[in-house]
């Protein structure tokens, strides 16, 4: 059906719709069988991958590598040792639902790969130990390159025995060296099975849904279309400037009764604005678009600022292309962590990383949220030290300041370019906090204000009263060590003996002071912070400072 508008023809919407449903549905017959094949195919492979994947990690962790180690010739093949692992494999192949083949090979010092234990029984499919196999995939060979990972073809590969999607585990000795790498193969007919019995269910479904949708298409397209002709002539009016009509619609559609209320408020706001203003401002008015705008609002969030130490130097050592590789890895951590804990990644600033709690998602245990953050940051950090000290790269040491306290909030900038970001004093404070760790020679601090939220479930030791740079006012500032249920009796002690110093310390008791500073040094002399106290106590012993000392460190750095 087709209405002439001017010179023009349109079609209705009634009949826009029902036709619109009817080619979709075609279109969606003819190419759907296409689409789903590859979509399918892709979705039931990758899902077999991943079984597969897991399946072989579970059986290589449960195989003794040293007991493996000791079959090297094909008469260990009545060893005990080969039993009990053939058995084993056995049993993993058995529960595994298809899976066909499960073997253990080793590569040779001319770097040939060579079968150890088979699972399979029958004589004519048993590799041997010993036996070569020359057909390795590109996937075998990378499991036994470093770093040890799991791997899984992407294609099937044939040799012999047949076509297979196989994947492939290192098995390693107790002292952590490989010994073997654990293959699982799946037939490729298995997995066109899987494939057919899906495409055979989603073909089904495609064509009854099809003719569900023409049916429901019909009946929306009515629905939608005999109400929005309605706020068409409602709308029309308005264009008129008669705000006074009122057009009763039914309605089960949610968006059209939104519609219904939004062109009802438009038509009582605009005889509101027609009582102030001339009636052709009015029609401009209508014309006008919104826009974002510069905004703010204080509000008290937890501030969060991370930097590498010594990165200019490590930058110089690596290639560009290392480093760059290494930042990713870092980067993705650091940031997991903030995320994980409700926190808004900000910015990166080259190396350095700030974050906020608090903004725009109100959280009660912001502080809490960061601290956590900055204690699972340092410990992502240690653990992928661990890996790059064993391949020789340079590690990277991250400090970290965290300050709560009152800032603006809000889309910073100017018109065309807008930021959502935090501003204010207490956000250079919390950058200036992170600065100070290369001074104390510690990795997390926090302020006095985020450790009021903390206390309870955070250790901590007080570090310093300090002034920074840009501040005449003292604050306090505390070195975030662990979660109070997760740190070890002896360091709790002494955690508890430093503060004991630093308490002493402040009351002018310097003899006292010096005293437990030199056994904490006696105990640790790399503590960074005994030993300041403990030269600050030789000071004040031979030059006590004026009545008027009020504990307070000036820092004229940044």
């Amino acid at each position: 059906m087709d209405i002439k508008i001017g010179k023009k023809k349109y079609f209705s919407l009634k009949f826009s719709l029902s036709s619109s449903f009817t080619i979709i549905v075609i279109l969606t017959s003819m190419l759907s069988g296409t689409i789903t094949y590859f979509n399918v195919r892709s979705f039931i492979r990758e899902g077999i991958k991943e079984r597969l994947k897991e399946s072989v990690s579970l059986a290589a962790m449960h195989i003794d590598g040293d007991l493996h180690k000791s079959l090297t010739r094909r008469e260990d093949e009545t060893s005990e040792a080969y039993k009990k692992i053939k058995k084993h494999l056995q049993q993993m192949r058995n529960k595994l639902k298809d899976i066909r083949y499960v073997y253990t090979v080793r590569k040779n010092e001319k770097g040939q790969i060579y079968f150890v234990v088979d699972a399979e029984e029958k004589e004519e499919n048993l590799a041997h130990i010993n036996d070569i196999y020359d057909e390795s995939s590109a996937e075998m060979n990378q499991a036994f390159e470093k770093p040890y990972d799991i791997y899984v073809e992407n294609e099937f590969s044939t040799d012999k025995w047949g076509t297979f999607l196989s994947s492939y585990a290192p098995v390693f000795t107790k002292d952590g060296r490989l010994e073997a790498v654990l293959g699982m193969d799946i037939t490729a007919n298995k997995i066109i099975q899987y494939e057919l019995y899906y495409l055979l269910i989603i073909f089904s479904v495609c064509c009854v849904i099809s003719i569900i949708v023409i049916f429901v298409g019909m009946y929306i397209s009515h629905k939608i279309s005999h109400p929005l002709k309605l706020l068409e002539k409602d709308m029309a009016n308005i264009q008129k400037f008669d705000l006074e009509s009122d057009t009763k619609i039914n309605s089960i559609i949610a968006e059209v009764v939104n519609m219904k209320t939004a062109v009802d408020n438009m038509k009582s706001g605009l005889r509101s604005f027609k009582k102030y203003v001339p009636a052709d401002i009015v029609a401009e008015l209508i014309k006008l678009r919104k826009e974002a705008v510069l905004s703010g609002e204080k509000r008290e969030v937890s501030m969060f600022f991370s930097d590498i130490a010594g990165f200019t130097g490590i930058s110089e050592k690596i290639s560009p292309e290392l480093l760059a590789e290494k930042l990713g890895i870092y980067f993705e951590g650091m940031a997991s962590a903030i995320i994980r804990n409700k926190g808004t990644l900000d910015k990166f600033i080259g190396d350095a990383i700030m974050a906020f709690w608090g903004a725009p998602l109100t959280i009660d245990n912001h502080a809490l949220l960061a601290c956590n953050a900055a204690l699972q940051c340092q410990r992502y950090l240690d653990s992928i030290s661990e890996e790059w000290l064993k391949s020789g790269i340079a590690t990277f040491e991250t400090r970290i300041g965290i300050h709560t306290g009152e800032t603006i909030v809000g889309n910073i900038g100017y018109n065309e370019r807008l930021s959502y970001t935090i501003i204010g004093d207490n956000v250079n404070l919390a950058s200036r906090l992170e600065g100070l760790n290369k001074y104390y020679g510690t990795k997390i601090i926090i302020s006095e204000f985020t450790h009021a939220h903390v206390c309870n479930s955070m250790t901590t030791r007080l570090i310093d009263i300090v002034a920074v740079k840009g501040r005449s006012a003292g604050v306090r500032i505390y070195e975030l060590i662990s979660e109070k249920d997760n740190i070890e009796k002896e360091l709790l002690k002494k955690i508890s003996r430093f503060n004991e110093g630093t308490n002493l310390f402040y009351l002018r008791k310097w003899n006292d002071a010096l005293k437990i500073f030199n056994d904490l040094l006696q105990q640790d002399p790399k503590d960074s912070l005994s030993l300041i106290y403990y030269n600050r106590c030789q000071k004040f012993i031979k030059e006590p400072p004026t009545d008027d000392w009020n504990g307070i460190t000036i820092m004229d750095c940044k």
